[in-house]
């Protein structure tokens, strides 16, 4: 599985689902569609933040610039962090290719 680029729209898959649990944002997978308990991820605020961005719409690169604007962190350190939440998230199947640029 090669590493997601940002260039690439990215969608949450049906597989999974993210819920906000008092002050955690856990991703777990749903029974029935190859569920593994294995796969639950806890999500810090900004995991959390790129989570919800992940649409069907945007691509890697519009994520990044939200991440920026929120978050008030330097453009490098976005790239790298949502570049690795990405790379957890294809390798836990929690995320898929979307649209043009996606495959």
């Amino acid at each position: 599985m090669s590493r997601p680029r940002l260039e690439q729209i990215w969608a949450r898959a049906q597989r999974m689902v993210g819920r906000r649990i008092g002050d955690e944002y856990v991703l777990v997978p749903l029974a029935g569609r190859g569920a593994d308990l294995d796969s639950i991820l806890n999500l810090n605020r900004v995991a959390a933040f790129i989570w919800e961005q992940l649409d069907g719409v945007r691509t890697g690169d519009v994520i990044v610039e939200a991440v920026v604007e929120r978050f008030d962190v330097e453009r490098a350190r976005a790239e790298a962090d949502t570049l690795d939440l990405l790379d957890t998230l294809l390798g836990l199947k929690a995320i898929v290719p979307a649209g043009r640029g996606g495959r």
